[in-house]
């Protein structure tokens, strides 16, 4: 008999990857993370995702095209425009750039059943 996804339950890589998109703000991972369904896929509908995507690329592109030539300074700082894109995610979810909270939704939903039964 062979075991699917549904019975092992996610790898954990694949738990990893989810915990680390749970943290810079994706809500479609963090229920996946609690094992919860999601209707959706929330990928990119936020202020806060296209910005720390667009950073992210040009850091990689410019980076990557400049590596070959040991332009290593120009290399270090398209590296730190990746650290950029983490920051800036980080801080316009927190500015309310973000798609909504849907994680901290269904604790507080979790907790009101919790507390009616």
């Amino acid at each position: 008999m062979t075991e699917t996804t549904e019975h092992k339950g996610p790898s954990t890589i694949a738990k990893a990857a989810s915990l680390g998109m749970a943290a810079l703000g994706s809500s479609a991972a963090g229920n996946h993370f609690a094992g919860n369904t999601v209707d959706h896929a929330d990928h990119g509908h936020s202020v806060a995702r296209w910005v720390a995507a667009a950073l992210s690329f040009v850091g990689f592109l410019v980076g990557g095209l400049l590596f070959p030539f040991a332009m290593v300074p120009a290399v270090i700082v398209c590296g730190v425009f990746q650290f950029l894109a983490l920051i800036a995610v980080v801080v316009l979810n927190a500015t309310g750039f973000g798609v909504p909270d849907v994680w901290g939704q269904l604790k507080a939903e979790a907790a009101a059943e919790r507390a009616s039964a």
